[in-house]
């Protein structure tokens, strides 16, 4: 028989546990512990409410959902750890804007360097330049992630964590609520054109014409949706494009990630557009890969020169 997992807590009544600050400075006090499971009497001291009874009425408020009783005392159940994780990363309480960082590298268009950007809690990696950089990146980052940190070190930050949460995606789980997320291909019209046919590409806008394929995945579980260039997917998730960078003297997971432009509509081939099938070349020099694409996201090696 398959497990289930059902929801026995109706949302609000889960939040309203929360609404207490010393039930907030338990699971504080849980996180901060050295030792894993904690004392009722250890835990009332530390937390500093005198009155037992008062003390257990707010631990009782907890138990079950954020705090679980043993034999040895009180520990953090994984909703507590990620409560605690969340007032941590100031996800809830911080905000904040960054001047424009010059990063090391320029649009494979214009060739202005690129700029990091940050406000509204959205990085963007751009050039002043292009109207819609090819080169550029979107992306939500919490301010928290840059806490601690100089500023010369933030686009590296800034790098690791594009990564981290393309990842994450491309892996099936949801940055939100850790639900399976479906990878969908799509290629938009553009990608049609002939680009020996001038006649046809004039009468198409700037932003059509530098439009690549991408991979949206939705989340089964709240409906969150996120997208990601498709060579960039496959930069990431795909062994065989990262073994032929690696092979060919490039480690993708050192190279900050905007330095991976987007593809050349010359680099990419629609083969069928429903289902849609794409072939994707990578070159380095005089090698190459082409991966045929599904819109599952399966793929398979075509050729390697």
């Amino acid at each position: 028989m398959s497990e289930r997992f059902v929801q026995q807590v109706e949302p609000e009544e889960v939040f309203a546990a929360l609404a207490d600050e010393t039930r907030l400075a338990i699971l504080q006090t849980l996180w901060e512990s050295e030792v894993e499971t904690v004392s009722f009497s250890a835990l009332r001291r530390a937390v500093g409410m005198r009155d037992p009874g008062q003390f257990n009425y707010h631990l009782g408020k907890l138990a079950g959902r954020f705090v679980t009783r043993t034999a040895e005392g009180y520990r953090l159940t994984q909703a507590g750890k990620h409560v605690n994780g969340a007032i941590a990363s100031g996800m809830y309480t911080a905000q904040g804007a960054i001047d424009p960082i010059v990063v090391d590298h320029s649009c494979r268009i214009s060739g202005e360097s690129l700029l990091l950007l940050y406000e509204n809690e959205t990085v963007r990696i751009e050039c002043d330049t292009c109207s819609s950089c090819p080169s550029g990146w979107e992306a939500p980052v919490p301010p928290a992630v840059f806490a601690g940190y100089d500023r010369n070190e933030i686009p590296a930050v800034v790098s690791q964590y594009l990564r981290t949460i393309s990842q994450h995606a491309i892996n099936g789980f949801c940055p939100y609520c850790n639900g399976w997320m479906e990878p969908t291909v799509r290629a938009s019209d553009a990608m049609d054109v002939n680009p020996e046919s001038s006649d046809e590409r004039s009468e198409m806008p700037d932003d059509r014409l530098r439009d690549q394929p991408e991979v949206r995945f939705d989340c089964q579980r709240c409906g969150a949706e996120a997208k990601l260039a498709l060579d960039h997917a496959l930069l990431l998730g795909d062994p065989a494009v990262v073994s032929f960078h690696h092979e060919n003297g490039i480690i993708v997971r050192e190279q900050p990630i905007w330095e991976f432009s987007e593809l050349s509509p010359e680099n990419v081939e629609i083969e069928r557009r429903n289902p849609i099938r794409v072939g994707v070349t990578f070159g380095i020099d005089e090698s190459a890969i082409t991966v045929i694409v599904d819109e599952a996201l399966n793929t398979e090696t075509a050729n390697t020169l």
